[in-house]
């Protein structure tokens, strides 16, 4: 069975997107975060910020991704990304840098990432073509790993070079691409096995 049908590529293309856009963002804020406290400290917490709502929603929210449709739960979700991404952008630009702020920003960010996920894995074995399930997780095992690396040396090249204003509202326009792919998607459901 054909692997790259429509759906399946727009998705693993947002897919793509958003984990570049995510990347673009993670380590410049560690790095902005370091260079104006001076604390390896004050950096870790904004690391763990940012995991902690993956420790503790996950459990809880599942429910209310099921009942909903998973393509309204994923463009919705990353048109609110864009908005908090291009606020945060605006904001920042006309202010004094803000410790407060950016544990506030990680924690809504890595929260609504959480809802995010759920969805795309609830919605992501319908894309697949059938037959062509281990193939499709595959390729979806290996694009969050791939982005990672290449975009590590790159977000750090970004921080040097972009204020973080123009890097957040970049990533607010990318996450906005990735919004227009997500609607090309038909919301497909396959039947599930009973058990």
């Amino acid at each position: 069975p054909r692997l790259w049908t429509k759906d399946f590529s727009c998705i693993t293309a947002a897919t793509v997107l958003s984990a570049i856009g995510g990347e673009a963002m993670n380590l410049p804020i560690s790095l902005l975060v370091f260079d104006k406290t001076q604390s390896t400290l004050l950096s870790a917490v904004i690391l763990v910020c940012g995991m902690l709502p993956d420790m503790i929603l996950p459990i809880l929210i599942a429910p209310l991704i099921d009942k909903g449709g998973k393509k309204k739960w994923i463009v919705g979700l990353d048109i609110l990304l864009a908005c908090i991404y291009g606020a945060m952008g605006l904001w920042i630009t006309g202010h004094a840098f803000s410790y407060g702020l950016y544990v506030i920003f990680t924690l809504i960010v890595g929260t609504v990432s959480v809802f995010y996920r759920l969805a795309y894995q609830a919605w992501y074995p319908d894309l697949i073509p059938a037959g062509a399930e281990q193939k499709g997780y595959s390729v979806s095992a290996t694009l969050y790993p791939l982005v990672t690396i290449l975009m590590a040396p790159v977000a750090a090249f970004l921080y040097e070079r972009v204020s973080m204003g123009a890097l957040f509202c970049a990533v607010a326009g990318l996450t906005l691409v990735s919004v227009v792919v997500e609607g090309c998607i038909r919301e497909v459901q396959k039947p599930r096995a009973e058990s």
